[in-house]
């Protein structure tokens, strides 16, 4: 029997060979507008360009979840399907990998599971990475899907932001806390909620400051070692960084720094960071698996 990961571009992985046998990832591409002009958030993407083009464009841009189309295709691609999608509260992505999964299902040979991983970024890979690492044991379907749905709700994303426009601009911030941080030219931190929009947790003011804010948090929410995934757009100074205190921190950490795609990019905008992390369940032990 094969097996497909799927997400949506919200998690950056690109180029992600899974460990597992017969498994393949694959990850369906979000569109960003830009003045009228439309960029899949695919591969051959150029990021830096799309960066410009956001700053540069003074009209109103947007985002587009993939189609019920394109979540049908790649859900075809396998007899066994687990789809990972941004936060059903930021985007329309999980709805229409929703119908998706129904029209594969319903002609049959296809087994589908999508999960709303009520965050973006680092979480999706953290989610990716340890299921692969799961499909390597070789677990049933049911199995499978029991194992991500619990690594889901004990796993989180901070977001650390020094930009907010676009997120104000989309609603995907409060209007006013975007405003104030930009005034005062400060970082601001921000934790995925229960509902998985962005919780506030606080302001920062330079890169010492949010490092040492970025691990008190982590430990406040159990981290205690293994996998940790941090993103970065045009940032990877601070990201190594953060992992280097990461690791000086909990020796068993896994810190992977990978850059943003486009929506990330699009979202966190300039020297952003978004950290993925998960903490100890009774039922896993992901977190001593060495590299």
């Amino acid at each position: 029997m094969s097996w497909a990961i799927v997400a949506d571009s919200s998690c950056n992985l690109r180029d992600y060979k899974p460990q597992a046998p017969d498994t393949t990832y694959c990850f369906a591409p979000l569109k960003i507008n830009i003045a009228g002009v439309e960029y899949a958030d695919d591969a051959q993407l150029d990021v830096d360009e799309l960066n410009r083009k956001v700053a540069e464009e003074t009209s109103a841009s947007s985002s587009a979840c993939p189609s019920v189309g394109e979540w049908s295709d790649l859900f075809r691609s396998a007899d066994n399907v687990i789809a990972i999608t941004i936060s059903a509260n930021l985007s329309g992505s999980y709805e229409a990998a929703c119908m998706a999964q129904q029209l594969v299902e319903e002609e049959g040979g296809h087994r589908i599971y999508v999960l709303n991983s009520r965050a973006a970024g680092g979480k999706l890979e953290l989610l990716v990475e340890l299921l692969d690492r799961y499909l390597t044991k070789n677990p049933t379907f049911d199995e499978a899907v029991a194992y991500i749905q619990s690594i889901e709700q004990n796993s989180t994303v901070l977001f650390s932001l020094s930009s907010y426009e676009n997120l104000t601009k989309s609603g995907r911030m409060p209007k006013m806390a975007g405003m104030i941080a930009s005034k005062l030219n400060i970082r601001i931190l921000g934790i995925a909620s229960d509902e998985g929009t962005i919780k506030i947790l606080g302001p920062t003011r330079g890169q010492k400051k949010m490092l040492t804010k970025v691990i008190q948090s982590m430990r406040e929410n159990g981290y205690t070692g293994g996998i940790v995934y941090i993103d970065h757009v045009d940032n990877e100074k601070d990201a190594e960084e953060l992992a280097q205190r990461i690791k000086e921190q909990w020796p068993t950490a896994q810190p992977r720094v990978i850059p943003c795609g486009g929506l990330c990019s699009y979202y966190a905008e300039r020297d952003g960071l978004i950290i993925g992390f998960a903490w100890p369940t009774e039922e896993d032990r992901y977190f001593t698996i060495e590299e």
